[in-house]
C-alpha cells in the first residue's frame, strides 16, 4: 500500500496498538526489573528473588506470565539436583533494544544510579559507548516529532483494544529518579499519557478523550510525570483558564523506549495480518525501521556485541 493511500485512511487514534499490546505483557514494575536481571544473566528463581527482594508469589506470577507468552522458557539443569532456569527466548532476547534504551535514559539523566551499569563497552571497537536509536535508512536519530503514524495492514477499527487497565501498585515508585523507567513504564497509564503529549496533545481534555481515561487517573499520572520532570505545564495560549502540557528534553528522551516497544510488538504480537500501524520517518520519507548504533564507531549493535567490562578491540 502506498503512503498516500495510508494517509487517506489515517486514524486519529493516539496509542499504537503494538504499544498497548507490549505494555499488557511487560508494563508493570516487577516485570521490568525481572527483565533487567535476565539480561544481566540471572536465570534461577532464588537468584531473581534475592537480587530484587521480591516476594515469592509476585515472582512466580511474573515468571509464569513470561513463560506463558514465550519471553522465557524453562530449562532443566543438573546442578547437584535438577533445577530449572528461566532463559530468554528469541522473543525475549529481542527486547534488548528496549533494555539498551532504558540504560541510555538513565545514563543521560541519572549518572549516579547504581541499579544499572555506569558504562557499556562495544566489543567491535573496544570503547565505552553511548547508544542511539537511529533510522536504518537515513541514520538520523529517531525523535518524537520526526515520526508519523499511519494505519498498517493489521489495523482493524473493529478490533479497538480497551486501554482501561487496573492500577498495579508500584512498590518502586517511591524510589523516584533512580527508577525512572520503572516508575513510568511500570504503569501503563503513565507511558500512554506521556506518549499522547509527545504526539501533540497538550490539554487535559484532549488527552482524557483520546485515551478514554478518567479525570482522576489522568490527574494522578500528570502529577507523576511533572514530578519526574518529564512534562511541564503552563497556561494555555488559547484559554488562560486551562493548562497545557509539553514534554521536556528529559521526557522526549523516553521516546526511544516507546518506539522500541512498538517495534517489538509489531514483530511478535501483531499476528498474521502484519503490524497494525506503520511508522514513517519524516526525515527520509521511508517506513521507519529503527536500529541501535554505537556512537563511537557507528556500527549497529546486537545482543552479543555489548559487554559490561572493558574489552579488547576485535581483530580484523
Amino acid at each position: 500500500m502506498t503512503r498516500s493511500a495510508q494517509q487517506a485512511g489515517a486514524s486519529n487514534h493516539i496509542t499504537p496498538r503494538s504499544l498497548s499490546r507490549a505494555l499488557q505483557l511487560i508494563g508493570d514494575p516487577w516485570a521490568l526489573q525481572i527483565l533487567k536481571e535476565a539480561f544481566f544473566g540471572i536465570r534461577r528463581f532464588h537468584d531473581f528473588q534475592s537480587r530484587l527482594g521480591i516476594s515469592r508469589q509476585t515472582l512466580m506470577l511474573r515468571l509464569e506470565r513470561f513463560t506463558d507468552n514465550a519471553i522465557f522458557y524453562k530449562a532443566p539443569v543438573e546442578y547437584e539436583r535438577v533445577v530449572y532456569e528461566y532463559r530468554l527466548t528469541p522473543k525475549g532476547a529481542d527486547l534488548y533494544t528496549f533494555i539498551l534504551m532504558i540504560w541510555r535514559l538513565h545514563r543521560r539523566w541519572h549518572l549516579g544510579a547504581s541499579i544499572l551499569p555506569a558504562k557499556l563497552y562495544h566489543r567491535s571497537c573496544g570503547h565505552s559507548m553511548d547508544v542511539n536509536l537511529q533510522c536504518s535508512a537515513c541514520k538520523a536519530e529517531v525523535l518524537a516529532d520526526s515520526v508519523e503514524y499511519q494505519p498498517g495492514p493489521g489495523f482493524d477499527l473493529k478490533d479497538e483494544e480497551s486501554l482501561r487497565r487496573t492500577r498495579i501498585v508500584n512498590e518502586l515508585e517511591g524510589l523516584g529518579p533512580n527508577y525512572l523507567a520503572t516508575v513510568v513504564l511500570g504503569d501503563c497509564w503513565s507511558v500512554l499519557v506521556l506518549n499522547a503529549v509527545l504526539r501533540g496533545l497538550e490539554n487535559f481534555d484532549a488527552i482524557r478523550k483520546s485515551l478514554q481515561i478518567s479525570s482522576n487517573v489522568l490527574s494522578a499520572r500528570l502529577r507523576t510525570l511533572l514530578s519526574l520532570e518529564l512534562l511541564t505545564q503552563e497556561q494555555s495560549l488559547n484559554d488562560g483558564r486551562k493548562l497545557s502540557y509539553q514534554a521536556t528534553t528529559k521526557g522526549r528522551d523516553v521516546y526511544p523506549l516507546i518506539i522500541s516497544l512498538i517495534q517489538w510488538g509489531d514483530r511478535w504480537l501483531a499476528g498474521s495480518m502484519g503490524p497494525p500501524d506503520l511508522l514513517w520517518h519524516k526525515s527520509c520519507g521511508q517506513i521507519l525501521h529503527p536500529a541501535v548504533y554505537c556512537d563511537g564507531c557507528g556500527e549497529q549493535l546486537r545482543i552479543d556485541d555489548v559487554s559490561l567490562d572493558p574489552v579488547s578491540r576485535k581483530s580484523g
